[in-house]
């Protein structure tokens, strides 16, 4: 018999969640899944038609529990008992249904690892969805209703902020976060399917419109069972000296769904040296930020963590409408006119073998995690091989 969870239940539970289990990758022709036990954490899309790689959805502990606790709703924004699609063939019983990663459904009965899907008359295993109610990212919305007033729940912009992704603008003088240039994958590369953590490498081609390749981008991705992710980034400028200027658009960067923007949820937004909110945060060295936010009335927290082996340090561009990243290539634009004024930056990469690494982490939690907690992810991270 399944028991219905109380608010205060579910609340003890998402303090308590058990990081035991094993994290696991699948890879498919356009994606990779990672899972933690049963539970779907984070899909890494390669999908050929948009313009760069990136991760969505990505959930926060608990959400399996919270979603038999929720009830359905038609409310905008609400997730109640809907659930993403996160797989390109998830496994069904009872029936067939052509999904696609990212196609939205709603869950009626949950016996097991099994959800029942009404619309479709069939059953779906719990280790194919992401529950809304635990999905940190936004969905990607390509027919926006326009018009809408910013604070709405289905108010949408930027359209080039998608899941988590890696991208900067000024490359040759080329936007690659607005997406005028493209960031085409090659290669993606299993290392460790599964363990804590699990492993997988991505080599991606940043692309300008003539077709030419400016950057080339390896990127060695670790993804621990206490939803702690890693990226080590690697540039190279394979055939052209390539010219990085000074920019605030990037660069690894989360966009949060509208429910957990400070502009409507108040935060808390803090970083580790004592910051509080994102004007006070905004451009600003440190450790880590960590942003906090409801989903249906239950926080979940994101904290972008710098490495401290770094060239130099980055800054946080941390907005109260969700956009949230760490960048290295934004000193004069962060700080133009304040205390802490620095000369924008400019680096070339020449075609000799010069390479330029960058780690960072992203560590997705429930909304009780404290400051303590949050060093211990850091000192992990740091401390990780």
């Amino acid at each position: 018999m399944r028991i219905l969870l109380t608010m205060t239940s579910v609340a003890l539970l998402l303090t308590s969640v058990s990081y035991s289990a094993d994290v696991t990758l699948k890879k498919n022709p356009h994606s990779v899944k990672v899972t933690i036990g049963d539970d779907v954490f984070a899909v890494f899309q390669f999908d050929e038609n948009r313009r760069k790689p990136f991760v969505l959805p990505v959930t926060a502990p608990g959400g399996f529990e919270l979603l038999e606790a929720a009830k359905a709703s038609n409310e905008p924004g609400v997730a109640g008992r809907k659930a993403i699609i996160a797989d390109e063939n998830p496994t069904l019983k009872g029936g067939k249904a052509d999904f696609k990663i990212g196609d939205e459904v709603e869950v009626g009965k949950i016996e097991g690892n099994w959800l029942e899907i009404p619309a479709h008359k069939l059953w779906i295993q719990r280790s194919d969805v992401a529950p809304f109610v635990s999905t940190v990212t936004r969905q990607i919305n390509d027919n926006p209703t326009k018009g809408l007033d910013r604070k709405h729940p289905l108010y949408y912009d930027h359209p080039h902020h998608k899941g988590v992704w890696l991208s900067v603008d000024e490359i040759n003088g080329i936007k690659f976060w607005n997406e005028d240039g493209r960031i085409q994958n090659q290669s993606i590369e299993i290392i460790t399917a599964t363990g804590n953590p699990a492993v997988m490498k991505t080599v991606n081609n940043w692309v300008d419109p003539d077709g030419k390749t400016l950057l080339k981008e390896d990127t060695l991705i670790a993804i621990y069972s206490n939803r702690l992710m890693t990226y080590d980034v690697t540039f190279c400028a394979p055939d052209q000296e390539v010219e990085i200027l000074d920019t605030k658009e990037g660069m690894f960067g989360i966009r949060l769904p509208n429910s957990m923007r400070e502009m409507i949820a108040g935060g808390p937004i803090i970083n580790a040296d004592g910051a509080n909110g994102s004007k006070e945060a905004w451009g600003r060295t440190s450790r880590w930020v960590d942003y906090k936010g409801p989903i249906d009335g239950h926080v979940f927290g994101v904290t972008l963590l710098d490495h401290p082996k770094n060239p130099w340090k980055s800054r946080y561009h941390v907005r109260n409408y969700g956009l949230f990243s760490v960048n290295p290539f934004g000193a004069g634009a962060y700080t133009k006119g304040r205390d802490d004024q620095r000369e924008p930056h400019r680096r070339v990469l020449k075609t000799d073998g010069e390479k330029l690494k960058f780690k960072y982490g992203l560590y997705v939690h429930g909304g009780e995690t404290s400051k303590d907690d949050i060093e211990k992810a850091y000192k992990q991270f740091t401390t990780a091989k």
